[in-house]
């Protein structure tokens, strides 16, 4: 019995070294996967049309000529590298968008606590910036889900909505049927995470009016430059091509709010 007890300790303690191999695998590849890549790094870098500035919860992109009235505050995706969405974010600020790419508490807030700290930030980032007369809450992923329960809060700070890759408001608790919020949901065919049923199926809770962009053959991890999002689809477009036609969509919204 005492070595059938001893050999089931040893199978045990075999099967635990594996657990936590295989776990700590799974987060050193989130932690590699999730990066922000594939694009120079002179993005991030000032110069003579746009001032670049990192602290511990943005990165902005300034235009330093023929600035708009309009800026714009995006959320990244759960867990990933804020500067992979840097591209996007320095594309809108060459056509004189000012751009905040807010940091998530732990690299998504989690708890309900950072999503009101996150909140309760972009509050404070608006007030600080008063040459901004209006404003769109955008996000990726997590980040969409964190912008529509905000603009279901607090709809009157905004000029727009902008919702890249997800199917939120997905409850019925955050209904922005009514709210009267010009809006717009950028979704891909090939997208593992949100799949163009989810987001059609929960179309009804988007604000009345709300712009649907479809991209077909777009997958969820070509909406930033990172690595590949776990479950997610085989994008049949190159990135640049779903970055695009991203862009556009986004630039047409706040060229409409800006007017």
């Amino acid at each position: 019995m005492d070595k059938l007890n001893k050999s089931i300790g040893s199978a045990w303690k075999v099967i635990r070294v594996i657990w936590i191999g295989a776990g700590l695998s799974f987060f050193l590849w989130m932690a590699y996967s999730y990066q922000s890549r594939g694009f120079p790094k002179s993005v991030l870098q000032s110069d003579s049309l746009i001032t670049v500035s990192e602290n511990g919860e943005n990165i902005s992109f300034i235009p330093i000529e023929n600035k708009r009235i309009t800026g714009f505050i995006f959320y990244p995706g759960g867990m990933v590298d804020p500067k992979a969405y840097a591209p996007m974010a320095r594309r809108l600020a060459e056509n004189g968008f000012a751009v905040y790419i807010v940091k998530l508490p732990l690299g998504s807030a989690p708890l309900s606590g950072q999503e009101t700290d996150v909140m309760d930030y972009t509050r404070q980032l608006m007030d600080t910036n008063q040459s901004i007369q209006r404003w769109v809450l955008g996000g990726h992923s997590r980040g969409a889900a964190i912008a529509s329960r905000f603009a279901f809060y607090s709809n009157d700070l905004f000029s727009g909505l902008i919702l890249i890759g997800t199917s939120h408001p997905k409850d019925s608790q955050f209904d922005l049927s009514n709210s009267g919020l010009r809006a717009m949901k950028i979704y891909a065919t090939r997208d593992g995470l949100a799949s163009e049923s989810e987001v059609e199926g929960t179309s009804e809770l988007l604000p009345n009016g709300t712009i649907l962009v479809k991209i077909d053959g777009g997958n969820h991890s070509q909406f930033g430059y990172f690595g590949t999002a776990l479950g997610d689809g085989r994008a049949e477009i190159s990135r640049e091509e779903q970055q695009e036609m991203t862009i556009s969509a986004i630039l047409s919204m706040l060229n409409d709010v800006d007017k």
